[in-house]
């Protein structure tokens, strides 16, 4: 995959470095970080380096005439509100999770060209209850982090109400319904589209998923199907996974394109009900084929309440969910 290539431009040493370092240590397989002190060093290894992005702060008026059309200029404004002189800017004293997004919202203005890993490499994961039960997310967050330290992971929650401003003590600027209204407008052809939109956490990937339920039933199923088609082609993800609630528009669509699917059960008489029911829907559909790839994962009411006492993720890993992931994952299938 190609690196977009970042240049820091700001005589703030320690901001410099540290906006580089999180650059390199988070978004190092996505990007090429330089960072530049003075006017001379830029313009010697311009000589030899296009920047596709180039942030710069007092000192380095020039550097947006000279960095070329093809570039991304922003100016690390000192305030909130910037000078509409200075041209695109972004307020340098915020998160650098939030700097690198409000990045990629202009940069995809340019309409520059992805790399990606292609579809055949990435592994595609589905998670779905048809018993709602309230492990079934816990389960899929518990799994992307057992994956991310060898794999670069994509979370994309699909279910309607998942409270994730709370749980995760973020607020979101921007989330799914944003990423779908770009797609629906644009398709998936305009680079920056994912990266406005995509937060990290314990080192996976992740998109705030809708806070109005009903916009997952309006959305289409084409949309939709774009939707997968920028994550599996447009895209340096390894692995992603589709945490599904209700069946929207294409859901059994989205279902037979995902190479694993693991399906999150509660125990007793009327969760088997609806186990029956969903997987006799499926072969009626002719899916016979995507129903033999579901493994199932019961949960009982006391595995409900022992996960429920330490409701963080992290935790999760080291318990008895991190177990049963484990066992999900490497018991039947190797190590792979």
């Amino acid at each position: 995959m190609k690196k977009v290539t970042i240049a820091i431009c700001d005589t703030q040493e320690a901001y410099r470095e540290r906006l580089a370092e999180y650059f390199i240590r988070r978004k190092g397989s996505q990007a090429q970080v330089f960072t530049f002190s003075g006017r001379r060093m830029f313009r010697e290894k311009q000589k030899e380096t296009r920047f596709d992005m180039v942030l710069w702060g007092t000192g380095f008026e020039e550097i947006p005439a000279k960095a070329g059309e093809d570039s991304l200029c922003m100016y690390l404004s000192e305030t909130p509100e910037p000078e509409e002189e200075k041209g695109a800017a972004v307020f340098k004293y915020q998160s650098a999770e939030e700097i690198w997004r409000e990045m990629f919202v202009h940069y995809r203005e340019l309409g520059k060209k992805n790399g990606y890993v292609s579809r055949q490499e990435k592994e595609i994961i589905g998670i779905y209850s048809p018993t709602h039960s309230r492990l079934q997310t816990p389960f899929a967050l518990t799994l992307a982090q057992l994956l991310a330290p060898d794999k670069k992971v994509l979370y994309v929650n699909l279910g309607e109400w998942a409270g994730f401003g709370s749980w995760m003590e973020e607020s979101y600027p921007r989330d799914l319904a944003d990423l779908m209204y770009f797609i629906s407008c644009h398709g998936v052809k305009i680079q920056g589209i994912l990266e406005s939109v995509v937060h990290s956490v314990q080192h996976i990937d992740y998109i705030p998923p809708m806070t109005d339920a009903q916009l997952l039933c309006e959305t289409s199923a084409e949309d939709y199907q774009k939707l997968l088609l920028l994550l599996a082609e447009k895209t340096d993800y390894e692995v992603i996974l589709l945490d599904f609630g209700i069946m929207i528009p294409g859901f059994f669509s989205l279902l037979e394109q995902c190479i694993r699917i693991y399906q999150v059960l509660d125990t007793g008489t009327l969760a088997r009900g609806q186990c029956t029911q969903f997987e006799e829907s499926m072969l009626k559909q002719g899916m016979s084929e995507t129903a033999g790839r579901m493994e199932v994962i019961h949960f009982t009411a006391a595995d409900l309440q022992l996960i429920e006492r330490e409701p963080v993720m992290q935790q999760w890993v080291y318990g008895r969910l991190g177990d049963r992931v484990r066992a999900a994952r490497y018991g039947q299938h190797g190590n792979g």
